[in-house]
C-alpha cells in the first residue's frame, strides 16, 4: 500500500509540473514589432529630420515605409547641412516649378540606398554595390544603369567611395537600426554622385592608373574623362596596379615610352559610350571589336569570354571587375595594359 501511495504521489507531482510548464509555454509573450526605415528615422528628429523631409519631398518615404529589403546609408542633419541642404530649403521646393531640383534631390537620395538589407560585415566583404542612383542620359531620365558605391575598410573604419575627401563618407554607426524592411547605417556626409574619376580615386587598386592620368603630361586624358557626361559617356578599361607593375618592370611594355605614346596608350583604353554588359560571363556571342579613342586602333573582346585581345595580340587581358558605374561613364577593371600600334 505504501508503494502504491508513493507512485500516486509521484504521478501527481509530474502532473502539476506538466500543467505548470504548459501554462507557462502557452502564455502569450509581448513582442514589439520592428518599425520601418522611415518610421525609425522619424523617431529620431535630432539626427534625421532633414533626411525625413527630403524623403517626403521626393516621395521616397513611401518606398522606405513599405515592405522590402533595403540598406540605407543615412546622413545626419549635420551632414546634410554641411552639404548645403536644410529642411527649410527642401520644404521650399514646390512642383512643378521646382521639378528639376526635386528630381536631382531624389537622385542624390537614391544613391544612398541599395536594394538588399546588408549588415556592415557583409558590405565590407562585397566591395562594389549597386545603388538606386542611376546614370542620367538626359535631363529628364528617370532610370538608367545603376551607380556603384565602393565599400572598404580603412583601419577600423568603413569607408564609402573613398571618404569625404573624394565625395564619399565614413560609416559612423554601422548597423545602427534593424528595420522590418532593411538596415540603417549612419554616415558622416552626403554622398556625391560619383564620376568615373571619383570611382578611380576611391579604389586603391587603381592608384597607378590615377597617378598616370593625373600627371601633367597626360592632362589631355584627364580632360577627356572629366569632360564626359551622362549623354556622352566614356567606358574605361582600367588596368589595375598589377598590370602597371608588369608593364613598368624591366623589359615591360611601358618602359621607354614617350609622353605622347603614353597618351595614345591611355586613349586606347577608352571607348565612347557606356558599355555595361548585363552578363559578366561574356560581352557577346561573337567577337566584339571595340572602337577606342586612339583612332583607328581597336581591340577585341573574344566571343563568350571576358578576354581582351589587343592589336598586338601577344597575350589576352581579362576583365576582372565589371560595371563600376559613374555619372558620366563606366569602368571595367582589366589585368593588362593593352597595347595599340604606336
Amino acid at each position: 500500500m505504501k508503494i502504491k501511495n508513493q507512485i500516486l504521489s509521484f504521478i501527481a507531482i509530474v502532473a502539476v509540473a506538466l500543467t505548470t510548464f504548459s501554462c507557462t509555454s502557452d502564455s502569450p509573450k509581448e513582442v514589439t514589432p520592428l518599425k520601418s526605415i522611415i518610421d525609425i528615422a522619424k523617431a529620431d528628429p535630432a539626427n534625421f529630420s532633414i533626411l525625413v523631409d527630403a524623403l517626403k519631398k521626393t516621395g521616397l518615404d513611401g518606398t522606405l515605409g513599405n515592405a522590402g529589403s533595403y540598406t540605407v546609408f543615412a546622413p545626419t542633419n549635420a551632414a546634410f547641412t554641411a552639404a548645403g541642404f536644410t529642411s527649410a530649403s527642401i520644404n521650399a521646393l514646390v512642383a512643378p516649378a521646382d521639378n528639376v531640383a526635386i528630381a536631382n534631390l531624389k537622385l542624390v537620395l537614391q544613391n544612398h540606398v541599395i536594394g538588399l538589407g546588408t549588415k556592415a560585415n557583409d558590405l565590407v566583404a562585397g566591395g562594389y554595390f549597386k545603388t538606386f542612383g542611376f546614370l542620367k542620359t538626359s535631363s529628364t531620365s528617370t532610370s538608367g544603369a545603376n551607380l556603384s558605391v565602393f565599400v572598404r575598410m580603412v583601419g577600423n573604419d568603413v569607408i564609402l567611395n573613398g571618404g569625404i575627401a573624394n565625395g564619399g563618407a565614413k560609416v559612423t554607426t554601422a548597423d545602427a537600426a534593424i528595420a522590418n524592411n532593411g538596415i540603417i547605417h549612419i554616415i558622416d556626409a552626403v554622398l556625391k554622385l560619383p564620376t568615373i574619376v571619383d570611382q578611380i580615386k576611391s579604389n586603391p587598386n587603381l592608384s597607378s592608373l590615377l597617378a598616370v592620368v593625373t600627371s601633367a603630361p597626360q592632362a589631355s586624358v584627364l580632360t577627356t574623362l572629366n569632360g564626359a557626361t551622362g549623354s556622352a559617356a566614356v567606358t574605361v578599361y582600367a588596368p589595375d596596379n598589377g598590370a602597371f607593375t608588369t608593364a613598368t618592370a624591366t623589359g615591360g611594355y611601358l618602359v621607354g615610352k614617350t609622353d605622347a605614346q603614353v597618351i595614345n596608350i591611355l586613349r586606347y583604353h577608352l571607348e565612347s559610350g557606356n558599355r555595361a554588359p548585363s552578363s559578366t560571363s561574356s560581352y557577346s556571342s561573337s567577337d566584339l571589336a571595340i572602337t577606342t579613342l586612339n583612332t583607328p586602333n581597336k581591340f577585341t573582346i573574344l566571343a563568350g569570354t571576358v578576354k581582351i585581345k589587343d592589336v598586338v595580340g601577344t597575350t589576352n587581358g581579362t576583365v576582372k571587375t565589371f560595371n563600376i558605374q559613374g555619372t558620366n561613364g563606366v569602368i571595367q577593371i582589366v589585368d593588362k595594359v593593352l597595347q595599340p600600334f604606336l
